[in-house]
């Protein structure tokens, strides 16, 4: 089964598909973070640490230390999504164990995905960078398409919202409801990821 634009809009679903996919965006950031400090910053513990889930590293503190500013950049835009997360458990009363494990929510969480780069593990240092700042790219238009679907209440996401999207400064939200406090929460996440995206950018080109 797979999701379509002509499925009937369902707001129950598609907020717990928006929470599944949330747990599945900020673990694939927790994953570029790991990787990126073992290929780097520390390096010399690369064979001990190269998995970044049977080896994981549940704390915070460790990735705050390093001294990289791509790690930053990846652990901030990671930590809004831990956010936003946590913000969607609270207002919905999200058992999220349980929506990880409901096929029909699963399936729905696929609808707007972004790119993931499976094999991390494989990719240098300098390419991992660059599927990183892929991977925010991606992150950020899947949570415009969330929020244009919110707002106009259906699957199908006209062309002018999209349109839109490629506008500069803060005219790419002037077509989302703001009343809704959903679609409000989304803007002001993506709001603040497109300033991990430009801080990213500039890092890249130097």
């Amino acid at each position: 089964m797979k999701v379509s634009r002509e499925d009937p809009f369902d707001q129950n679903l598609c907020i717990r598909g928006l929470g599944v996919l949330t747990t599945y965006m900020h673990s694939d950031l927790y994953e570029y973070v790991y990787y990126l400090t073992f290929k780097r910053s520390m390096k010399a513990y690369a064979k001990d640490f190269n998995d970044a889930w049977e080896k994981s590293i549940d704390e915070d503190e460790f990735f705050k230390k390093i001294d990289d500013p791509f790690v930053q950049n990846c652990r901030s835009a990671q930590l809004k999504l831990i956010d936003l997360k946590m913000e969607l458990i609270l207002r919905f009363g999200i058992e999220e164990t349980e929506d990880l494990e409901n096929g029909t929510i699963v399936i729905q969480s696929q609808r707007f995905r972004p790119f993931v780069l499976l094999y991390k593990r494989s990719k240098s240092y300098k390419k991992l960078k660059l599927y990183y700042l892929r991977t925010l790219v991606g992150i950020i238009e899947c949570l415009y398409f969330y929020a244009c679907v919110l707002t106009i209440q259906s699957n199908k996401i006209p062309l002018m919202f999209k349109k839109q999207f490629k506008l500069p400064d803060q005219e790419w939200s002037w077509l989302l409801n703001q009343d809704d406090n959903n679609v409000r929460l989304l803007t002001e996440v993506i709001s603040g990821l497109k300033e991990d995206l430009g801080q990213l950018k500039r890092l890249v080109q130097k």
